[in-house]
């Protein structure tokens, strides 16, 4: 059934593969199961193909992946440096924008819950009162 359907699918080199290993795992299990019945000749025919598989198409070493610990540092990392650059560049263009409404001479909007700049005075130095220490008992 398998490779019925692989040949409907025209199936190219990757999907051989996929079928090959699908084929190693159908025979893996009829090999189990001919063990837990004790047919031994079974097994051994089962044995014999699993071999004659192995020799036609060997299988394929992966490539070592880095697990995912790593991956999820890898993007943390590239997220921060982008949302990084991304407030830097803000920053500047509103620095750039409030430089320009100052060389304009354009009015700012007001803003009533805005805080009041304030510049802070000294009551007690202007008429000449002496601050008194603070002593603690």
């Amino acid at each position: 059934m398998l490779r019925r359907k692989s040949q409907l699918q025209g199936d190219t080199v990757k999907p051989q593969a996929n079928r090959v290993t699908l084929e190693r795992a159908r025979l893996m299990q009829a090999r189990m199961l001919a063990l837990r019945r004790n047919d031994k000749a079974e097994a051994a025919t089962l044995d014999a193909q699993l071999a004659e598989l192995a020799v036609e198409s060997p299988p394929v070493q992966s490539e070592p992946t880095e697990d995912s610990a790593a991956l999820l540092a890898k993007v943390n990392e590239r997220n921060r440096k982008a949302n990084h650059e991304a407030i830097r560049r803000a920053e500047l263009q509103e620095a750039e924008r409030k430089r320009r409404e100052r060389r304009l001479g354009t009015p700012t909007a007001l803003d009533p819950s805005a805080r009041l700049r304030t510049v802070p005075r000294m009551f007690a130095s202007r008429y000449g009162f002496q601050t008194l220490p603070i002593v603690t008992l």
